[in-house]
C-alpha cells in the first residue's frame, strides 16, 4: 500500500480535503446506515439556541462530544445524532426587547403578542447558517437535515402529551406559594435555576433591628411590672430587607429560646427605651462593659449607651401578644395581624432571636401567617416598585432593575424614618448571598404568585439512588454539584408569564371548579368541536400553537360552562428536559425510533463560565427526573 507524501503541513489545506471527502461521499450518511450497524449507541445533544453567534466554547463542548460518539461508530455502532434547535425562552425575549427598546408592559400595548412573538420567531434563527458552517468547518458529525426545533407544533404536542401523563398522575398541580421572582424579567424562576452558581452573589445592604412596640393590654401586663423602667417597651427584630417592613403583619420568636429585657437608650434619639431580644444575642449589640446596675445616674453619649437587664422570659411567654404596626401605610384586608407567633425556623444564629414576619416576601413567613391566621401585605407590584399604598414611598424601586444613574437605595430612605420615629435600634452595613436572576443578573424577590407546579420531589429518592449508577467524568460533578441539586430537591415551579414559549395546555373554569388538560392536538380539536356546539362558537385549532392564538380557544366544562387557558407559558428548561421524547414527535410518530434511542448512552454537558463560578447546563438532570416521573 502507498501513502501520499507531502513536502510540507499545511493542515487547513488537509483539513478542508478531509471535510470535502466526506461530505462527496456521505461518510456520515453512511455511518448511520445500513444494515450491519444493528447496536445503537445512543446519545443526546443538547442543542444550542441561533440567536447568538457561536462560540468558542461550543467548539471544545463539541469536539469531546464527536470524540465519544466517532470512537463508538469505529466500533460499528450506530450513532444517530439528531441535531436540534433549542428556540424558547427568556434569552430570546430580553433580546427582542432590546432590539425594539420596550420592555414586558409594552407587550400588548405598544406592540401586540402576535407582532412581539413574530419577532423571537424570526430573532431565534438569525445565526443558524454561521452555526452550520461553523459545524461543517469543524467536522462535527449530526444530523442536521433532520433536526427537531422546539418552536414548532410536532415539538410542542409531544411537550403537552408529557405535561398530560403528569397531570393524570396527579403530579402537576397549582399552589400560591411564595416564589423566587425576577421583577427583571418579569417572571418566576424555578428553584433548580436560582441554584445555579453564580446566581447568588455577595453584596452589601442596609441592615436594619427595627423596635416593635409592644401593646399593653391584658394579655401583656406582665411585661410591664415594676422592674420596667421608663420608656415605650418594644420587641427588636432585625432584617437585612429593610423594604420588606412596611409589609410587616407579624413577629416570630422561639418557644423554648430565652428571651431578656433590658433597660438602655435608643442610640439615635437617645430616648429611653425597654428592649426585649434573645439573652444569647445580647453581646452582638451590647458590650459588657455597657452594663450598669443605676441607669439613672449616667449621662448617655454616642460611643457608650449603658444597659440593664431586668427581666427574663422563654419564648412561648410571648405567644399572642399585640405590637403596634412599624409603618402603617395600609392594612391587610383580610385576617388577623400585629402578633407575636411562635416559629419553628427562629434562631440565635445572628440577628435578635426575633424574626419580622412579612408574609408576602418569604415561604416561612407565609406558612406560619396561615397556621396562625395572620394577613398579609404586599405593598411591592412585580416591577419590583412600591405600590400606591405604601405612602411615600409609593413608584419607588426596591432594588436597582433599571439601572438608573440617579437610583437612591429606598432601604436608606426607610431607616432614616424609623431612626427620626424611634422605631430603628440599629442600621449598619451587612454582606451577604442574595440571589439573582440568572439571566438579568438583576435581584430575585421572593414572592406570592399563582404558580402551577410538578410535584418532582415524589422522585427524588429514586434520583438519588439512580445517580449513583451514573458514571460521572469528573466524579464530583455527580457526587457534589448534581448530588447536592438532589439533597435540595423541590417541586418545580413550571410556570412563567412570558408570552414565547411551550403555552400551559389547561383549561379552568372562571371559578377554578373545573379544568381540563389537553394532551394532543386532536383532544384540542374534540374539545373545541365540543365548546363550539355548547357555547355557539366558531372556533379551529390555531395553526400556531403559541399565544395569542391558543389563548383565544375557549373549551366548555361538562356542566356547560366557558374555560379559559391558563395564561401562563412553560419553564423553557421542560422543553429542553422533553428532548429525548419530542425531537421524535413520541408518541405520534416514530415510536420504534424512540424505542431503539431511549435512553441514552452518552451525555456531554458544558461547565460555562458565569461570575465566580460555573454553570453546569441543566439538561440531564431534568431529563432524569421527566423519565422517572412518567414512570411513577
Amino acid at each position: 500500500m502507498s501513502y501520499r507524501s507531502f513536502k510540507k503541513l499545511d493542515l487547513p489545506d488537509i483539513d478542508q480535503e478531509i471535510n470535502r471527502f466526506w461530505q462527496e461521499n456521505r461518510i456520515f450518511e453512511k455511518s448511520i446506515e445500513g444494515d450491519n450497524r444493528t447496536l445503537p449507541y445512543v446519545f443526546y445533544e443538547g442543542p444550542p439556541s441561533a440567536n447568538g453567534k457561536p462560540g468558542i466554547h461550543h467548539v471544545i463542548s463539541r469536539t469531546v462530544k464527536d470524540l465519544f460518539c466517532r470512537y463508538h461508530t469505529m466500533l460499528g455502532k450506530r450513532v444517530l445524532r439528531k441535531g436540534g434547535w433549542d428556540t424558547h425562552g427568556l434569552p430570546i425575549e430580553l433580546a427582542v426587547e432590546k432590539e425594539l427598546g420596550i420592555n414586558k408592559e409594552d407587550i400588548g400595548t405598544k406592540i401586540s403578542v402576535a407582532e412581539y412573538n413574530a419577532e423571537c420567531r424570526k430573532t431565534v434563527m438569525r445565526f443558524k447558517d454561521l452555526w452550520d458552517d461553523l459545524t461543517r468547518k469543524m467536522g462535527y458529525w449530526v444530523d442536521l437535515e433532520n433536526r427537531y426545533i422546539t418552536f414548532e407544533n410536532d415539538y410542542i404536542e409531544s411537550v403537552w402529551y408529557l405535561l398530560k401523563r403528569l397531570y393524570d398522575k396527579g403530579l402537576l398541580y397549582k399552589g400560591y406559594t411564595i416564589q423566587p421572582y425576577s421583577p427583571a424579567a418579569g417572571t418566576g424562576l424555578s428553584s433548580h435555576e436560582l441554584n445555579m452558581p453564580g446566581a447568588y452573589k455577595d453584596v452589601k445592604d442596609l441592615s436594619a433591628v427595627a423596635q416593635f412596640k409592644v401593646v399593653r393590654n391584658d394579655r401583656s401586663i406582665f411585661l410591664f411590672d415594676e422592674q420596667m423602667h421608663d420608656g415605650d417597651l418594644f420587641f427588636l427584630a432585625w432584617t437585612t430587607t429593610p423594604w420588606t417592613l412596611p409589609s410587616n403583619t407579624a413577629l416570630a420568636v422561639g418557644d423554648k429560646i430565652e428571651y431578656v429585657r433590658v433597660a438602655t437608650f435608643n442610640p439615635y434619639t437617645k430616648l429611653p427605651v425597654n428592649l426585649i431580644l434573645a439573652k444569647t444575642l445580647l453581646p452582638y449589640w451590647f458590650k459588657p462593659e455597657q452594663e450598669q446596675t443605676n441607669l439613672e445616674q449616667i449621662d448617655v453619649d454616642d460611643s457608650n449607651i449603658p444597659y440593664q437587664i431586668t427581666g427574663h422570659y422563654f419564648g412561648g411567654d410571648f405567644e399572642g401578644i399585640s405590637y403596634e404596626q412599624l409603618l402603617s401605610f395600609a392594612q391587610p384586608q383580610e385576617g388577623d395581624a400585629f402578633k407575636v407567633l411562635l416559629g419553628d425556623f427562629v434562631s440565635t444564629v445572628e440577628g435578635t432571636g426575633i424574626v419580622h414576619i412579612a408574609p408576602s416576601f418569604g415561604a416561612d413567613d407565609m406558612r406560619i401567617a396561615k397556621k396562625y391566621g395572620i394577613g398579609s401585605l404586599t405593598l411591592v407590584d412585580r416591577q419590583g416598585k412600591f405600590t400606591d399604598e405604601a405612602g411615600e414611598f409609593a413608584g419607588r424601586y426596591v432594588k436597582d432593575y433599571t439601572d438608573d444613574p440617579n437610583y437612591v437605595n429606598v432601604d436608606i430612605d426607610i431607616t432614616v424614618k424609623l431612626k427620626k420615629e424611634n422605631k430603628a435600634f440599629n442600621v449598619q452595613k451587612y454582606s451577604h448571598n442574595y440571589p439573582h436572576c440568572w439571566r438579568t443578573d438583576k435581584p430575585v424577590l421572593y414572592y406570592p404568585l399563582d404558580s402551577w407546579f410538578i410535584r418532582s420531589t415524589a422522585a427524588k429518592e429514586r434520583m438519588v439512588e439512580l445517580n449513583k449508577t451514573i458514571n460521572w467524568k469528573p466524579q464530583h460533578t455527580g457526587e457534589k454539584r448534581f448530588g447536592h441539586w438532589l439533597e435540595n430537591l423541590q417541586d418545580w415551579n413550571l410556570s412563567r408569564s412570558r408570552y414565547w414559549g411551550t403555552p400551559l395546555p389547561i383549561w379552568r373554569s372562571a371559578d377554578g371548579l373545573s379544568e381540563k388538560c389537553i394532551g394532543t392536538v386532536a383532544e384540542l380539536r374534540t374539545e373545541i368541536i365540543e365548546a363550539n356546539r355548547k357555547l355557539g362558537l366558531n372556533q379551529a385549532v390555531p395553526e400556531d400553537l403559541h399565544r395569542p392564538y391558543i389563548d383565544e380557544i375557549t373549551l366548555v366544562s361538562t356542566d356547560g360552562m366557558p374555560m379559559r387557558r391558563e395564561e401562563d407559558l412553560i419553564d423553557v428548561w421542560f422543553d429542553s428536559g422533553s428532548m429525548p421524547y419530542a425531537q421524535w414527535h413520541y408518541p405520534f410518530e416514530n415510536q420504534q425510533l424512540f424505542k431503539d434511542n431511549f435512553p441514552a448512552d452518552f451525555i456531554a454537558e458544558e461547565w460555562i463560565r458565569r461570575g465566580d463560578g460555573f454553570l453546569l447546563c441543566m439538561p440531564s438532570r431534568l431529563w432524569l427526573l421527566i423519565a422517572l416521573l412518567l414512570k411513577m
